[in-house]
């Protein structure tokens, strides 16, 4: 980044005064301090990205000693949540929780939460698009699914809702106790009032959706006339028409579609000032390579695989002031996503997030994918491979509508062909980069103008409306081995 850029924009008078409370900064806390202290009692630095603005974020810091937890089950995670409310409160979280199960501990799996009326092998029968989208198109989509099947999934996900997601409330650190804390099979949800959470050196994995939804109009096309390049294959679609013809003409024949899965295993969802730190996420032992596509040609290409897992830590629904720092993403889809769509314009404003010493191993997308939000991300380990058939590296950050993105000092260590254009992605207008100090394959490479050069009808503006503090970066060079170091449950 220019530091002339960011001399110009901190030092209009207008915002200035707009932004006093929410300059962000990147110094790293002296480590001797974090070895030495009780991490329940820890709160985020200052200027430690955006969950320091204002308030700052202390979560349970202030936690009478008879709102300090440990626990080892679902039950006991849940009862103390509801104990301790809006309290000051610490949960040390003690070995594995399944968040999966029932108050006896018993492990719940899918015949545990399905309706009597639903069937997987009956759902795609009467939902194959081979046969779904011969009916006439919707504003050029197939029509939304309906009728008792999609009644009955629908039953049957609310039924595993009620169990896996864990509603957390304001004024709360969740601390893994020891290096082998985990939280697996559920979703932590940060919901709107929610303020001021922390959540540290914990491992999530598997936030396993048993009844994934196929959306037939997602990503449908029937104006498509290329061949689709993905993964490095290439699918013609002979026959694709608007209109139903005959077994082989008509939107049947058309691509697209996708499996869509419910639960992340972090949500913060409308919640303000969350910190999450040190922790790990992943697929676990249930890989996505394990739930490949279940529909005849078109519908087999790798993005149409069963998907039976969400977001890593999805940022939605006006969430703002969010801090993730020294975490390890690794073997997961689609890790982090900010704004959950285009229309919700009462996003503006909000999703004001800071990404820093994170490693981003052997992921495929949204790192992150960003509408509306300012975000800031630096000093990132990103390590893929373009033709990993199951996780490929497809984007680091992905500029949506809106998007306000300063990116500096990460580090890229990527197999395949890439080039510096391959490290984002446009999805709108509206977007604006700065980014500076990058590294592609030990190389330093400018993102940005190697974008615009090859795609010029997309080019993204450098304007941005708001600056981060002068950084405190490590080099590029240096990140790799810092972060791997460093990253992660059991680095602190």
């Amino acid at each position: 980044m220019k530091k002339s850029l960011l001399a110009v924009s901190l030092g209009a008078v207008g915002l200035l005064a707009a932004c006093a409370d929410v300059r962000v900064g990147f110094n790293l806390p002296p480590e001797s301090t974090v070895q030495a202290a009780d991490l329940g009692h820890q709160v985020l630095p200052a200027n430690d990205g955006w969950a320091a603005t204002g308030t700052g974020t202390t979560g349970g810091a202030k936690a009478t000693s008879d709102n300090i937890y440990t626990v080892g089950t679902r039950k006991e995670l849940v009862d103390a949540l509801k104990k301790a409310g809006d309290k000051p409160k610490i949960i040390y979280i003690k070995g594995t929780i399944n968040l999966s199960t029932d108050d006896s501990g018993r492990e719940l799996v899918e015949k545990d939460y399905a309706d009597p009326g639903y069937s997987f092998e009956a759902y795609k029968k009467s939902y194959d698009p081979a046969v779904w989208n011969r009916q006439a198109l919707v504003k050029g989509k197939p029509p939304a699914l309906s009728g008792p099947l999609e009644e009955a999934r629908e039953r049957s996900k609310q039924n595993q809702a009620k169990v896996v997601v864990i509603h957390i409330p304001s004024n709360t650190s969740i601390i893994g106790a020891g290096a082998d804390a985990k939280i697996i099979r559920g979703n932590l949800f940060i919901g709107k009032g929610a303020d001021n959470v922390i959540i540290r050196n914990i491992a999530f994995e598997d936030a396993f959706d048993y009844f994934p939804e196929w959306d037939p109009a997602d990503s449908f096309n029937t104006k498509r006339t290329e061949p689709v390049i993905e993964f490095g294959q290439n699918y013609t679609v002979p026959g694709c028409q608007d209109k139903f013809e005959s077994d082989e003409r008509g939107p049947q024949r058309c691509n697209g579609g996708r499996w869509n899965s419910e639960y992340d295993l972090i949500s913060v969802n409308g919640g303000t000032h969350v910190w999450i730190d040190h922790c790990s996420f992943s697929d676990g032992e249930r890989l996505d390579k394990q739930y490949p596509p279940v529909f005849a040609a078109p519908y087999n290409q790798p993005a149409q695989k069963v998907q039976h897992h969400d977001g890593a830590v999805d940022i939605t629904n006006q969430a703002d002031f969010v801090t993730l720092s020294y975490n390890h993403f690794y073997q997961h889809d689609k890790l982090s996503l900010i704004g959950g769509s285009d229309g919700l314009t009462s996003d503006r404003g909000t999703l004001n997030v800071s990404y820093h010493h994170n490693f981003f191993e052997n992921a495929k997308q949204r790192q992150p994918r960003v509408r509306f939000g300012k975000v800031n991300s630096y000093n990132n380990y990103f390590v893929g491979d373009m033709d990993d058939h199951f996780y490929p590296f497809a984007q680091s950050v992905g500029l949506g509508r809106e998007a306000k993105v300063v990116f500096q000092n990460n580090a890229f260590d990527i197999k395949g062909k890439v080039t510096p254009s391959d490290l984002i992605w446009v999805f709108n207008d509206g977007t604006a980069l700065v980014e500076s100090g990058n590294v592609l394959n030990g190389t330093p490479v400018d993102i940005l103008a190697d974008y615009n050069a090859k795609k010029p009808k997309l080019k993204v503006s450098t304007d941005l409306d708001w600056a981060p503090e002068e950084p405190n970066l490590l080099p590029a060079s240096q990140v790799p081995d810092y972060v791997k170091a460093h990253a992660g449950p059991g680095k602190l």
